[in-house]
């Protein structure tokens, strides 16, 4: 994979992107789950609330993404969820056509409710019953880091939750690249559809400066995870951000892809080692340094899923995301629907 923008396999279309500034420069709920046909990728898209929130790409082309996972509710202590679901996006999106599984994650911090069955089968069924009265297609399972001491409990949640749910209903478990062990995969693989590799944020804020999702370090999580897990069960993190430090800071702040001002764009390069795009600037006397994630590098990614016949790609996040995006994801994957 190194050395990719040698190889540019986009076509024409990609070209034309990158040309206008866009590029370098910067199942239905009654069907059964069916792993992706060889060869042709599914997309899921994560969505959360706050800061570049703009969807208007997602509905110009919602063919471009196969499943909306929003960032709705979160496990608190006593197993009940706190709802976080926007009314208006949920309507929005419903009339693209977009089936949705929304994003849950542990609102403690800590996995507390994982440890007391009696507050574990509270949050499966509460879980359950969302998922049934808001009629989605599933949910996404978000718990992390995790808690090696709990992997026995977390094993459990899942197999309540899947008892819960009709099993037509997908149930995605987001993974953290880990060497610890916490993942109890032969129990959980029976349990769950799917699996989404969190492969990004190598660097982030309170490290140094560095590549946030370099290709050769994704795929050695990959790999290992590929050991435990069918390709068919597997979906690859890819981000549409990246983060500026301050030169030789370990603080950074998030730069979204739909947020690269022209200076970036005039400074970016091409990393080969890394297939990863970077700049290096000053501004008010002040030296930075940026890594993020470009149209090439989402390509990179999208090859390497196509490569290991993986289930798809997982977009982290939509709001981030530009009609170019959406753009090439149509040109390499086609149509969700």
């Amino acid at each position: 994979m190194v050395g990719g923008w040698r190889r540019w396999w986009w076509g024409l279309a990609a070209i034309a992107w990158m040309a206008a500034g866009c590029g370098l420069a910067g199942s239905s709920r009654h069907g059964q789950v069916k792993a992706a046909p060889a060869g042709r990728l599914k997309v899921l898209a994560f969505y959360a609330t706050g800061d570049h929130e703009d969807l208007s790409s997602v509905y110009k082309y919602p063919q471009a993404v196969g499943t909306f996972v929003p960032f709705w509710y979160s496990v608190q202590a006593d197993g009940t969820l706190k709802s976080h679901l926007d009314p208006t996006v949920l309507d929005r999106i419903r009339a693209s056509g977009i089936p949705i599984t929304p994003l849950i994650n542990d609102g403690t911090g800590r996995q507390t409710f994982l440890e007391s069955a009696t507050t574990r089968i509270e949050a499966a069924r509460n879980i359950a019953d969302v998922v049934g009265s808001e009629h989605f297609q599933g949910v996404n399972i978000d718990f992390e880091p995790p808690v090696a001491h709990l992997s026995r409990q977390l094993v459990s949640f899942m197999t309540d939750l899947r008892d819960m749910l009709p099993r037509q209903d997908i149930i995605t478990l987001s993974i953290v690249p880990t060497t610890g062990g916490e993942y109890n995969f032969p129990k959980l693989r029976p349990e769950v559809n799917q699996f989404v590799l969190m492969s990004y944020d190598l660097h982030d804020d309170g490290s140094l400066p560095g590549p946030v999702a370099p290709v050769p370090w994704v795929q050695n999580i990959l790999q290992r995870l590929l050991r435990a897990v069918p390709a068919s069960q597997v979906y690859l993190g890819i981000p549409l951000y990246g983060y500026i430090w301050p030169q030789g800071s370990t603080h950074a702040t998030t730069l979204p892809y739909s947020a690269l001002t022209p200076l970036l764009n005039a400074r970016a390069e091409w990393n080969g080692r890394y297939d990863e795009t970077y700049a290096k600037f000053t501004q008010g006397g002040q030296s930075y340094i940026a890594w993020w994630e470009s149209l090439q590098g989402v390509n990179e990614k999208i090859q390497l899923a196509k490569r290991y016949h993986l289930a798809g790609v997982a977009l982290w996040r939509l709001g981030y995301q530009t009609d170019a995006v959406m753009q090439l994801l149509l040109h390499q994957i086609g149509s969700q629907r």
